[in-house]
């Protein structure tokens, strides 16, 4: 299939638009699931974090509370300050009898109260059966004498009196009274593992999936009912909607595979709860992905292969029809042919094609018969036409025959008059000097001053230095004949144009030219720049104040032309802004 062929455009086209489609819809299909799936699995992990807890939150909350009873009860620091062991078994009995009263008792594994000196010892909780003896000789291992600062929550470890392999989240207190700050006692309290492990027996995980526990800056992974302490992973936020405004999702690397992190605070002190969220899965699904592209691909291409055996069927014949009878018409046969027009888009061309051979042999035929009527218009132009020369040479003869018969404002009329026809006829000069547009101005105005019989004034108010300005032929002498037409001559007397020029900036020069007329009003104003064209009895029919703005406008630039500004009983001015350029084009220096 050649793709310099329609069909093979048509047939590409449609193949890769088909294409890019899929792989568009399914790339978008895909990565919503994976963003709509991906958010699932983060808020139900959230949900499930936030229950258990919630959960080991109220057992550590009632576990607290034991601990502040046991380091701020009167009857046990009275124990701990008085002499001797009265009293030992009261509040030993008072001590059992909290522990029991606990909502979290069955975590309590241990608890031991002890006086400073380790001279008087308190032991009770669950696993007293299951343990070796505590003494006040042995206690150092878990309450040095040198204790005297409290600390939360500790490092998971081993119950040193235990007999059996048994996590416990120890806690270590100094016992005080409120009103002095001399150290009565300590406290040493283990709360089993199975506070925390007791929650997540049901929690259902995957293979690749792993449960956390963060205690201050320590990180412990959840495996088999026990706590193992690992590093803690560097975390990069990710952005995800969670329900909780403190739970976060990071991404890690654990073992070497990258995971995503939901932490949920417990809310209770520094303790959080973490579970990773392998990103494994997500590369499957990116397995399928690009499985369904191939599919995709080698369907998109089964379908441009049916789309090009069905287009030969529908163009080929019909185009290679048409294409003979083009072939025809630039061979010279303009004759109808009825069998391209077929009842369908490609009739519709084969029908124009027809008109157009149609047209074609008309027009050919009207053509001849124009170029033989040109002839004829040329022929008799060639008999009417007047030499340029003989119209000079007879205005000169004119001028001569009235100085001869000392009729000076003839001559002048003639004179000015046979320049100015020269300046007309010199087309190839779109830009010239000021000092020649203002002589083309004075001819001009020679004929203007004698027609008016002297009530008319011109002053030229301008530097020399600016002579050699460049300027669009025929600018000033539009302007000058409006300041006539619409500004003195309805004034009915004598009237003055005057004529100046200053330097604007470093890039423009303002030519302005003002009369002692009538003034205009702004409708009058929009009517000159709404035509095209000079006033009837002017000298030049096609060259309006519009043309004169437009023309500046074209070869300058937008930023340079024509505006007028005119107070009514009072005065025009027009106000022309040009370039520093001299008519070659090149940066004006005053001379």
């Amino acid at each position: 299939m050649r793709l310099r062929t329609l069909k093979g455009k048509i047939t590409l086209i449609t193949v890769t638009f088909t294409l890019t489609l899929a792989i568009l819809v399914a790339t978008f299909s895909f990565f919503l699931f994976r963003s709509f799936a991906l958010q699932s699995q983060i808020s139900s992990t959230e949900f499930n974090l936030q229950f258990i807890g919630a959960k080991a939150r109220e057992s550590m909350v009632a576990i607290d509370s034991l601990v502040r009873w046991s380091t701020t009860n009167a009857q046990v620091l009275a124990y701990l300050e008085t002499d001797g062991i009265q009293n030992a078994l009261v509040t030993y009995e008072r001590v059992k009898e909290e522990v029991m009263n606990n909502l979290a008792q069955s975590y309590v594994s241990r608890i031991i109260i002890t006086d400073i000196n380790h001279t008087k010892l308190i032991h009770t909780g669950l696993s007293m059966s299951d343990s070796k003896p505590v003494t006040v000789t042995n206690v150092q291992q878990v309450l040095p004498l040198s204790y005297t600062q409290n600390a939360g929550w500790s490092l998971i470890g081993e119950d040193p009196f235990l007999l059996k392999d048994e996590q416990v989240l120890p806690i270590r207190r100094v016992i005080n009274r409120s009103s002095s700050p001399e150290v009565t006692g300590q406290l040493y309290l283990a709360v089993s593992a199975s506070l925390i492990l007791d929650l997540i027996k049901d929690y259902t995980l995957s293979e690749d999936s792993s449960l956390y526990l963060t205690i201050g800056d320590n990180f412990y992974e959840i495996r088999d009912n026990h706590f193992t302490l690992i590093q803690t992973p560097q975390p990069v936020k990710q952005d995800f909607d969670t329900a909780g405004e403190q739970t976060t999702v990071n991404s890690v690397r654990i073992g070497g595979e990258k995971h995503l992190l939901v932490t949920c605070p417990t809310g209770f002190q520094d303790i959080s709860l973490s579970q990773s969220l392998p990103l494994a899965k997500v590369r499957f699904e990116r397995t399928l992905y690009f499985s369904l592209l191939v599919i995709i691909l080698i369907v998109v291409l089964l379908f441009g292969s049916l789309l090009t055996l069905l287009l030969n069927r529908l163009f080929n014949r019909p185009i290679a029809k048409i294409q003979e009878k083009v072939k025809a018409i630039a061979h010279s046969d303009f004759s109808s042919d009825p069998s391209i027009e077929w009842d369908d888009e490609l009739g519709d061309i084969g029908k124009g094609i027809n008109d157009l051979a149609l047209r074609i042999d008309s027009l050919l035929e009207r053509r001849i018969a124009d170029e033989k009527k040109k002839q004829d218009l040329e022929y008799r132009m060639l008999q009417s036409q007047i030499n340029p020369h003989f119209l000079y040479n007879t205005l000169n003869s004119i001028k001569w025959m009235a100085t001869l018969q000392q009729a000076t404002g003839i001559a002048e009329m003639t004179t000015s008059l046979s320049r100015l026809m020269k300046n007309v006829s010199k087309a190839d000069e779109p830009i010239i000097s000021l000092e020649a547009e203002l002589a083309l101005l004075d001819d001009y105005f020679v004929i203007q001053k004698y027609r008016y019989g002297g009530t008319l004034i011109l002053q030229t108010a301008i530097d020399a230095k600016f002579l050699s300005l460049g300027i669009p032929r025929f600018t000033l002498q539009p302007l000058v004949e409006n300041a006539i037409f619409h500004g003195i001559e309805p004034k009915g007397g004598a009237g003055t144009v005057l004529l100046q020029a200053y330097e604007e900036n470093d890039q423009a020069i303002t030519l302005i030219i003002k009369d002692d007329g009538v003034g205009m009003d702004e409708k009058t104003i929009e009517e000159v720049f709404s035509t095209s064209s000079s006033p009837a009895k002017g000298m030049f029919r096609e060259i309006g104040i519009r043309n004169v703005a437009k023309r500046i406008e074209y070869t300058y630039g937008p930023e340079y032309g024509l505006s007028i500004e005119s107070e009514v009983g009072s005065y025009t001015k027009a106000i022309i802004r040009l370039p520093k350029l001299t008519k070659e084009g090149r940066p004006w220096q005053p001379n």
